[in-house]
């Protein structure tokens, strides 16, 4: 919430002067979250956009089936999921009106993290990890963007510059992602396989590669939105 409450101040300054400019600003929600917006027009055909969203997803309880094929066990987690995109888009209006298509950058901030427990003896690339090996849980995340990425989409919405007032807006695309998962847990000197820290690394870091072997799967991530945009 701390990039909304930012982006949010530097659009009322950009309002308390709008006079001075031939800017949009707008409101959205779609599948990156919710958030903000600024469209710039460089040309007669072509604005630059600048995107920010967020949203908070209630934490949830979920079991999670970790460990090699006929030696799994569960990890009882809590889980909690913010969905965001930071981005910097072209839009390019090919006719005479509100359509559009857009290219340009998003970086998907989108992250799931988690707080879990192993419930049970597993093996991890052929070593045992037992529960007690473990000074209190697992923890780690998910995110979908390490890096800023191409977008693609097409969408409607009037041009900045292009008249005052408000209209609404949509947009279709696909962003590419850039997933990674990064796994973490203290050991317990006392546990049924006398792991040190480097040997819970190892058997961790082994299901955090997998993990990521997973997440190589997600290549795309849609994206749909729809918001209100005012054009000074």
């Amino acid at each position: 919430m701390k990039k909304i409450t930012g982006i949010f101040a530097t659009l009322m300054l950009l309002v308390s002067n709008a006079q001075a400019f031939d800017i949009g600003i707008g409101a959205k929600v779609g599948t990156v979250g919710a958030g903000f917006e600024l469209s710039i027009p460089l040309s007669k055909t072509i604005n630059a956009r600048i995107s920010l969203t967020s949203i908070d997803i209630d934490d949830q309880e979920e079991t999670i089936e970790v460990g090699d094929t006929g030696a799994t066990g569960d990890l009882d987690a809590e889980l909690g999921l913010d969905f965001g995109a930071t981005a910097l888009l072209f839009d390019w209006y090919v006719f005479d009106g509100s359509f559009h298509l857009t290219a340009g950058m998003m970086k998907n901030d989108s992250e799931l993290s988690f707080n879990g427990n192993l419930q049970s003896g597993i093996v991890v690339d052929g070593e045992s990890l037992d529960p007690s090996d473990i000074n209190g849980g697992i923890s780690g995340g998910i995110s979908l963007g390490e890096s800023f990425q191409p977008y693609v989409g097409i969408g409607w919405g009037r041009r900045a510059g292009d008249g005052g007032g408000l209209s609404i807006t949509f947009e279709l695309g696909v962003a590419m992602l850039d997933p990674g998962a990064d796994f973490n847990a203290d050991v317990n000197v006392g546990g049924i396989n006398n792991l040190d820290q480097t040997e819970l690394n190892n058997r961790i870091n082994s299901v955090e590669t997998d993990a990521n072997k997973e997440l190589d799967e997600f290549e795309a991530w849609p994206v749909l939105s729809l918001g209100l945009n005012y054009n000074f």
